[in-house]
């Protein structure tokens, strides 16, 4: 299935009435692009937030810690900007001119946004979609970012970036995933061991629908410990385990329904789920 273009989903996001009936129909139909818009429509929310008058909490520094490792910065870019001297009062954000498109937090039955093709008379004549589509991409790249270094096990670890595994791989351990109530997903996974020691956690998901993001955990047995591995954006993905996790120790692989909330702990919903079985 061919899924809707990424700059008409973060368009629709924006309140822009846009694409054809076909694009309306799949939309209508097609959990993945109901959800990424979803997402977006989430994302935007948050962007354009009138902040006035909310006390926002603080950070702490293992935050930009992850973020700081995730995008490489400069040593000398170590220190927690919000644990150095202010230079001046924050200056709060502009609140944007027009309305906001409102947001869709119900279930997959409610229905899609409706899509209209605009005539090349608007198209020409309103050059702020240009400037609506550049702020949807970084409304998109920012939330991404987001997710990425934000993601953290219950001990504080940052989620590490997926990997590819090399074929000179040995599969280690393995099982298969099976549906928790109330989902339907279910699939498979197999960890994968690299001559260097590196280990990879392969999943293989089927889709289920849900309202938030697939997060990715090992588990200790009783479940009382979690540590995240990173976010299962299609149906299949790959992970780098921490040198520091024993599979021992932690021998269950969960996959949750993690709400866009900011929180990174484990939502305590979990997709799917299974018992790694060692391989000889």
């Amino acid at each position: 299935m061919e899924h809707l273009d990424a700059e008409l989903l973060s368009l629709l996001a924006l309140g822009e009435s846009l694409g054809t009936d076909t694009d309306a129909d799949h939309l209508a139909s097609c959990p993945v692009c109901s959800e990424t818009l979803r997402g977006l429509q989430h994302a935007v929310h948050i962007a354009t937030l009138d902040t006035a008058g909310i006390e926002l909490e603080k950070p702490g520094s293992q935050n930009w810690a992850a973020i700081h490792q995730a995008l490489g910065l400069s040593p000398t870019l170590a220190t927690d900007p919000l644990t150095q001297p202010s230079a001046g009062p924050p200056v709060p954000p502009t609140k944007p001119a027009r309305a906001q498109a409102p947001l869709n937090h119900g279930s997959g039955t409610e229905s899609a946004p409706t899509l209209l093709r605009p005539s090349a008379k608007d198209r020409h004549a309103r050059p702020g979609l240009w400037i609506t589509a550049v702020a949807a991409g970084i409304v998109l790249g920012t939330a991404a970012g987001w997710t990425a270094a934000g993601v953290l096990g219950h001990n504080g670890t940052t989620a590490p970036t997926s990997t590819q595994s090399g074929p000179t791989s040995t599969v280690v351990a393995q099982t298969s995933l099976t549906p928790l109530p109330a989902h339907t997903g279910s699939g498979d996974a197999l960890v994968e061991q690299l001559p260097d020691g590196t280990r990879h956690l392969i999943i293989r998901l089927s889709n289920d629908h849900i309202t938030g993001f697939r997060g990715v955990w090992v588990g200790s047995a009783d479940l009382s410990k979690m540590v995240s591995l990173g976010v299962l954006d299609n149906e299949s993905g790959t992970f780098t385990i921490p040198a520091g996790v024993d599979l021992a120790q932690y021998p269950i692989v969960d996959v949750s329904n993690q709400p866009y909330n900011g929180n990174p702990a484990h939502s305590a919903d979990s997709i799917a789920r299974g018992t790694l079985n060692p391989q000889n």
